[in-house]
Parts: C-alpha cells; sequence; structure tokens
C-alpha cells in the first residue's frame, strides 16, 4: 500500500474545478491535503512547505528558489494547466523535482481554436456587425470586413497553440511567419517560415502571440516595436499579457497606426475598470477565458489527477515540464 503524502494546494479560480476534483481523490486516496486560499498563505505556511511531498498550484502562483528552499521535501509540483511561468523551474529542476503539467491536446487545441475564432472577428469586425442590428442602425454605405484568404500571419512563439493555428489555417490561403528566439534548434510546420521578430511585425497583418511570459518576453512588444506593426494590422494576444506594452498599443490604435486588437490577456488580471484599453471601440476584450472550453477543463480535471497518482506512484506524469530531471527523479521515486 502507498504511504500517504501530504499535498499543499493553492486556489485559483480558473482551475477551481480541476482542484476540487484532484483534492477529493487524493483524500479519497487517504493522503493529506491542505488547501490554501492564495499564493501569500502558502508562502506563510512554511511548516507546511517544510512537510509538503506535493505542490498543487496553478501558474498564477509564484513558486520562487526561496519557497523551493523552504520546501525541502518536495518531490513534485503539479500544475492543473499548461503555464508554469511563475515557477522557477532551473531550481526546482536543480533540486530533482518534477514539474507536471495539464498540456493536454483539448488544452491548446481549444486555445488555437479561439485564437483563429479571435483572427476572424478582428478582419470581420464581427461586433460592429452586431451593433448595426441591436442598434437598428441602416447598412453602411461603404463595408468593412476582410478576407482572411491572402494576408500574413506572424506567429510570436511556436509551441502547441501556434502550431495548432497553423493546422487549422492550412487551405486558407495565409502566409505564416513566425519568431522564436532559437531558430536554430526550431523545426517549423510545412508553410511556416521562420524570420526576425522586426520583419514579422513589419509585414504581418495579424500578429499573434504564442510565446511563454519570461525574462526573456516580457515587455518584448515595447513602443519601439509596436511602431513597426503595418497599417490595417491586428494583434491577437490569447498568451500572456506582459508581453505588450499596453500604453504604447493604446496610443497606436488611437492613432490609427494599427487597425485593432483582440486580447484575452493582460498585464493586471482582472482588467482595471480604469484602463485605456477598454475605450478603444474596435478592441475586442474578454477575461482571459475566451480558450477555457468545457472540453477542456475536462481534460484537466483527468489529468490533474492520473498526474498525481503517477508522481505517488514514482512513475513517469502524463505531461512533464522538466523532462530533464526524470532519469534521477525515476530512480529515487520509483524504488520507494
Amino acid at each position: 500500500m502507498t504511504a500517504a503524502h501530504t499535498i499543499l494546494m493553492v486556489e485559483d479560480v480558473q482551475v477551481s474545478q480541476a482542484i476540487d476534483a484532484a483534492d477529493s481523490a487524493m483524500r479519497a486516496a487517504g493522503h493529506r491535503v491542505t488547501r490554501h486560499p492564495d499564493a501569500a498563505a502558502l508562502r506563510h505556511d512554511t511548516a507546511g512547505l517544510a512537510g509538503a511531498d506535493i505542490l498543487v498550484c496553478s501558474s498564477n502562483c509564484p513558486v520562487p528558489r526561496e519557497l523551493l528552499e523552504t520546501a525541502r521535501r518536495l518531490r513534485a509540483i503539479v500544475v492543473p494547466a499548461i503555464g508554469t511561468e511563475m515557477l522557477d523551474v532551473p531550481a526546482a529542476t536543480a533540486r530533482g523535482v518534477v514539474i507536471a503539467n495539464g498540456a493536454t491536446p483539448e488544452n491548446f487545441e481549444s486555445m488555437a481554436e479561439a485564437t483563429v475564432l479571435f483572427m476572424l472577428a478582428s478582419f470581420y469586425q464581427l461586433r460592429r456587425s452586431e451593433e448595426l442590428l441591436r442598434e437598428r442602425q441602416p447598412r453602411p454605405a461603404q463595408l468593412y470586413a476582410r478576407m482572411l484568404k491572402g494576408r500574413t500571419i506572424g506567429l510570436i512563439g511556436l509551441g502547441r497553440i501556434a502550431r495548432g493555428v497553423v493546422a487549422r489555417l492550412q487551405g486558407w490561403g495565409v502566409e505564416f511567419l513566425a519568431y522564436t528566439p532559437r531558430p536554430a534548434t526550431t523545426t517549423p510546420p510545412a508553410g511556416v517560415r521562420l524570420v526576425p521578430l522586426e520583419e514579422l511585425l513589419a509585414r504581418s497583418d495579424i500578429v499573434s502571440i504564442h510565446a511563454s511570459l519570461n525574462s526573456e518576453s516580457r515587455g518584448m512588444l515595447d513602443a519601439g516595436r509596436v511602431g513597426l506593426m503595418k497599417p490595417g494590422a491586428v494583434l491577437v494576444n490569447t498568451s500572456r499579457g506582459g508581453i505588450v506594452d499596453e500604453a504604447a498599443l493604446c496610443e497606436a490604435i488611437r492613432d490609427q497606426r494599427i487597425a485593432g486588437v483582440a486580447l484575452d490577456t493582460f498585464a493586471r488580471e482582472p482588467l482595471p475598470a480604469d484602463s485605456p484599453l477598454r475605450d478603444i471601440p474596435n478592441a475586442i476584450l474578454t477575461p482571459h477565458i475566451v480558450g477555457h472550453t468545457l472540453d477542456a477543463i475536462l481534460s484537466l480535471d483527468v489529468t490533474v489527477v492520473e498526474n498525481l497518482k503517477r508522481v505517488i506512484a514514482g512513475a513517469t506524469p502524463v505531461h512533464v515540464r522538466n523532462p530533464e530531471v526524470l532519469p534521477a527523479w525515476l530512480a529515487k521515486y520509483a524504488a520507494q
């Protein structure tokens, strides 16, 4: 029989259903579970951290090196979502802590579909057409919708979601450019050309952000780079808000240097009530939810529980963020 493990969980409304599923399954299996309302409560529970075997938290929960040093017994961090940008992954790896996440197909495929939705809604100005009907306005003399066919789509980042976008737009007659900070180690999908970031921004009709938020990407689209975007271009962000200088973005739209934005993520979440983004008429804004489908959430419920079961059994989790830790990790825990 597997010995009881001590598991700390941190609440997050975005993955609350998965946290609940993990809690129920672990308690039913006889493990000790403590739930913290937020990251601050976790940090203050030094005794709990010192005795924890597993930490379950979302990408919104910072896990720096200092916390890992306090959690000296920790064997795994289980994230019930894809993102791990708030975790010090190198520090966890150095301490032999495996990081399991929820990189399920339904998760990244939902985000890919939502990104295409944003692209089409922006180019066809769906909100404007809805307003014509709702406000009983006459048909405009000048039409405004634009086809996606024949356009250039620039992908900043070329991970699973970006590749999902490419797969879904095959046959649409679009050109794909992509930027990645490590082109030498990246093999792009067929029909995608790797280019420098500045060229991508200058040539793309749609700039779609798919990069992880880290020290390299934070503020990457500053005023200078936003200024490189072509007139009529649209910026789509279903990744992380901290990658974009929002003030520069608002200025570019107000000055009509770009045509619009479709944003699901922001530098501060929830988006502040006084954010100037709210006053932009040609902006699509959603509260970090547009790609969170029922299908994806259900897949996370199953995966987080399976990841926990495997970690406790000393087996490889379903999805591993730092696979380089596995040989030593398996040698240590599989024999227990």
